[in-house]
């Protein structure tokens, strides 16, 4: 346990000190404030102008991109470099594997949810109030996702329950591009094909019509209606801890192959 702690405090170095945890930073803050044109205005609150970014400007989607800089890359990083053979020797092939996993998905799910937290302080000191009216709660946003901790004037609660919900999707896909690289070891490969990937899958899920706990793309938008918050909450925990559970299996097994076959 010691020894993985060790690779594992090696990464989180690696990622938070890295530029690409600042680009993630910056990129999600990018993304929001361009999505917000047309979004905001005077009579607009700080809520109505988050929740419409987020869920009608494709802002979802775009994150993936952004998730991606911190720490995706990080595997063809050390395969182009040949650092993973001394790194394995200090520890041990899987316990290296597992470290970039953990480090991918809490790299990527915290430098978009700072960024987040950047937009959402922005909005909330440029708009006029933060919650909407009560008649606007009450017929426009009561029935979505996270309505009922606004019903209740829990605005801090409301962007939080977001905020959680950005983390794990964010992971997911910074974990996905990590694992696109180990097929491809490109940096480039890391960054983009998160975002390819998961098109790929909404249009799957859409012709198959599958629920949206099995598309992790539709289920980062919480386009959910009727449904109480913390059942929100434990369906998106459920579905992306168990796509990041699958997702880091198979980046191990690949990983371990490339490495032993050279």
């Amino acid at each position: 346990m010691k020894e993985f702690l060790s690779v594992l405090r090696t990464d989180f170095y690696r990622a938070f000190l890295s530029f690409g945890f600042v680009a993630g930073i910056i990129g999600a803050f990018a993304i929001f404030c361009f999505g917000s044109v047309g979004m905001m205005s005077q009579e607009a609150s700080a809520v109505a102008v988050f929740n419409n970014t987020y869920k009608y400007n494709n802002i979802s989607e775009m994150l993936f991109l952004a998730a991606t800089f911190a720490y995706s890359s990080c595997f063809c990083v050390d395969w182009q470099t040949r650092f993973t053979y001394p790194a394995i020797i200090r520890s041990h092939k899987k316990r290296y594997m597992l470290s970039k996993c953990i480090t991918a998905v809490i790299a990527g799910g915290m430098s978009v949810v700072v960024g987040t937290l950047l937009f959402i302080g922005a909005i909330c000191i440029v708009q006029s109030s933060v919650l909407p009216s009560a008649i606007e709660i009450d017929m426009e946003f009561s029935p979505q996702a996270f309505g009922d901790l606004l019903m209740h004037g829990q605005e801090a609660l409301f962007f939080f329950s977001y905020i959680y919900v950005i983390f794990w999707q964010a992971g997911f896909f910074s974990l996905l591009g990590l694992l696109a690289s180990s097929y491809i070891p490109n940096k480039y490969a890391a960054y983009i094909s998160p975002f390819i990937l998961g098109f790929i899958m909404n249009q799957i899920a859409n012709i198959v019509r599958l629920p949206i706990w099995l598309d992790p793309v539709k289920l980062s938008t919480v386009n959910i209606l009727n449904l109480s918050t913390v059942r929100i909450l434990l369906l998106v925990t459920a579905t992306f801890f168990s796509f990041i559970v699958i997702c880091s299996i198979l980046f191990i097994r690949k990983a371990e192959r490339r490495i032993c076959n050279g």
